[in-house]
Formats: C-alpha cells, structure tokens, sequence
C-alpha cells in the first residue's frame, strides 16, 4: 500500500489548509458507492419522471452547468445520445446566459438537466429562467450537491425534478472534487435509469480503480509532482475529452495558475496546441479502453516522445501504452481496465486532482484556498445578469 496523501496526518492536513481537500479526494470511492444508494432510494420517482420526458421522442436533451460543472455534460453527451436515442447537447449555463436565442434557436421540446455544486452561483438559475422564457415545453432536471442552494428550491410552470446528491459530494475546499465525480456518475447511471439496480457491480469496480490509483500508486504521483514542471497538457478523446478538460482546470485552480495547464483531444493536438510543449511541460495521457482508438493515442505518444521536445514526463492513465522510464509511467486501472470509457473518465480525473494537491503545497498555497488574491472562489459572486434583447419575432418571441 503506498497511499496518496499517506505522509499527512490530519494536524498536518489542518496545519497546511488542505483538511477539506485532502479527505475529499481520498472518500470519492466511498461517495460513489453512496451515490448510487441515493439514486436508488430516488429510482421509481426518477425514473416516473425520466419516462415522461423520453415519451416524446422528438424532446431534446440538454446538459448544462458552469465550469467543472459544464465539462460533466462533455463527458456524458455521447452516452445519453446512444442510450436514450435523442439529440443530445452539452451547452454551458455561462453561453445559455449570454446567448439564449443561440442555444434554444429552435423551440424544440426539452429535458434540460442541470448540474450544480452550489447551485448558488449566478448563471445557474439564470440559465433555467431563459430556458422558461425561451422554450415552451422544458422539462427540468436539477442534479445538485446542495439542498439549501438555489437551483434546488427552483420553481417553475413547467415540471421540476431536483435530485440531491450526498452531503459528502458538497465539497468545502474551492476546488470541485467528490462533487465533480459523483455528479458525472450520478448522470451516468441516468442514461440507463432502468439499469441501476443492476449497476452496484459496476459502481463497485469504479470504487476499486480509484481505489488502487489513490491508495496503491500514490509513490508515482509524489514523483510526478516533485518535478519542475511549469505547463501541463491534458489529452483524451471521446469522453475521456470532458475529463482532460477538467483535469487541465483542476491543476490550474489549485496551483493558483502557476502551472498553465491546456487540454485537447489526442487528434486534434496535432492542429497547432503541440506548439506548448517546451522542457517544463508534463504531458498525462487519458486512454481509451477502446482498441481502434488506442491506436491514434499510440501513435501520437510515439510521435511525442521521438520529438526534438518531448516535455519534461509522460503519464499514461491505463495501462500498456507507455513503459516506466525516468522520463514516464503509468497509472494501471488494474480490473477497471474494461470500464466504458464514461466510467474510465470518472477515474482519470483522479490524478490530477492528486497532483494539483501537491505542486499547490509545493509553491505554498493553501489547496482548500489556493487563491490568496481571491481572484476564484469556491462560488462564483459578482455577476449580474441583464435582460436579454428583444429578438425578431419569427424567432423565438422576447426572452426575458
């Protein structure tokens, strides 16, 4: 066994201002396990709910939230679309805000779901009420850490159904952790709601890899986070893009911008974002678990490290594609190798959660509030939200 965060007890923990943070990363294997007992004591009344939205099938689907919470429908947008067979968009609730007429252009029925940390941040019940102005069939599903937040006492004329996730998922350090995990997982298992009693196993081996990657592999990390490294890139495809995204943010919030941090897909690297590689650059791999796609992420580690600039190391997160070196490794799923790529997704974010813990400690930043300035909190203040403008009337009519 060789745990991250091993070396702190929690004097230490309170000692450097990560008494929140470090404990929420480590309990994410239990909060999933808590996750799906929350989802089944909701089951008949989510899935009564679900079955009537999916009636029509000409209803939309629509993923929503901000920051760590926008990149939840990133990962999920794919499997919602193959499951449930509809349109299926991850909009974030910062563009429906600014761009309604954009975002609803067509007045298309729609299951607007909703996901929210706080659920007290501006856009969050902003971008409900556009979508009531803009739209007249929606239907709301609001998945929140937080019973006391705003969206979760929304009201509106159209149908709301607002599932609350455990109090462990409500994160108290500033960076969005358990809560990011849980809530994609929460939405997972709601691709498939008649499924979820037979979903535990699954949950289960989840648990397990993210259990082996925290507790088992953490030597890896500390390696990783003790060298100098001033950029980070994150790549992954599919899925497992959502998840690059908000790993590049993750280490990025909690080393308080000190470390730069870029995301992409594994083609779409090549397009001009390879020109950020430099010798202080860390490079983590999210691969997928499928074979016609390993083959492109091959590939393109292959081209990487045969560069004239390399960067500083390479992390694998899955096994065979990249050999430990003293410039690399990899972090083994172990039997979560065979995970769907979704689920893959929840436990790549895992490492740089690890990794934006310790380089924040190492630059003397507090992770549960990296940012002395204050520049980012834990719930985003000082927006105000306009009026939209009056737009033509063979649209949509006023949006309000």
């Amino acid at each position: 066994m060789n745990p991250v965060f091993a070396e702190f007890d929690r004097p230490a923990q309170q000692a450097l201002h990560a008494a929140h943070t470090m404990p929420e990363i480590l309990g994410q294997p239990d909060l999933w396990l808590a996750t799906w007992q929350c989802l089944m004591e909701a089951a008949r009344p989510l899935n009564d709910f679900l079955m009537l939205a999916l009636a029509d099938r000409g209803r939309e689907i629509v993923l929503t939230g901000a920051g760590s919470s926008a990149f939840i429908g990133e990962l999920l947008q794919g499997a919602f679309a193959r499951k449930t067979g509809r349109a299926v968009r991850a909009v974030p609730t910062t563009d429906i805000v600014t761009h309604p007429d954009e975002c609803f252009a067509h007045d298309a029925p729609t299951l607007l779901i909703s996901f929210a940390r706080s659920g007290s941040s501006p856009e969050s019940v902003a971008a409900l009420e556009r979508a009531d102005a803009c739209l007249s069939d929606v239907m709301h599903l609001i998945i929140t850490c937080n019973a006391e937040g705003e969206l979760a006492q929304y009201s509106s004329r159209h149908p709301v159904y607002v599932l609350t996730l455990p109090t462990a998922a409500n994160d108290k350090g500033l960076a969005m952790t358990g809560s990011f995990t849980a809530m994609s997982l929460a939405g997972w298992l709601l691709c498939d709601p008649r499924g979820l009693p037979r979903a535990e196993a699954r949950v289960e081996l989840l648990a397990d890899t993210a259990r082996l990657i925290l507790h088992e592999q953490g030597e890896v990390l500390r390696h990783i986070a003790e060298l100098d490294f001033h950029r980070a890139v994150v790549l992954g495809a599919g899925p497992l893009r959502g998840a690059a995204r908000e790993s590049h943010l993750k280490m990025q919030e909690l080393t308080n911008g000190a470390v730069m941090c870029s995301y992409d897909s594994f083609l779409g690297f090549r397009h001009g974002p390879k020109a950020v590689i430099d010798e202080h650059t860390l490079l983590i791999f999210l691969f997928s678990s499928r074979p016609d796609l390993r083959a492109y992420e091959q590939d393109l580690v292959r081209e990487i490290a045969a560069g004239s600039v390399p960067g500083l190391f390479h992390l694998g997160v899955g096994d065979g594609l990249i050999a430990r070196s003293s410039s690399s490794a990899t972090l083994s799923l172990g039997a979560g190798a065979g995970l769907a790529d979704e689920e893959r997704a929840i436990c790549s974010v895992l490492p740089a959660q690890v990794l934006g813990v310790y380089r924040a400690l190492a630059l003397g930043l507090s992770p549960d509030n990296p940012s002395p300035s204050g520049s980012i909190s834990r719930v985003v203040r000082g927006v105000t939200i306009y009026p939209c403008e009056q737009r033509p009337a063979e649209r949509l009519g006023e949006c309000s």
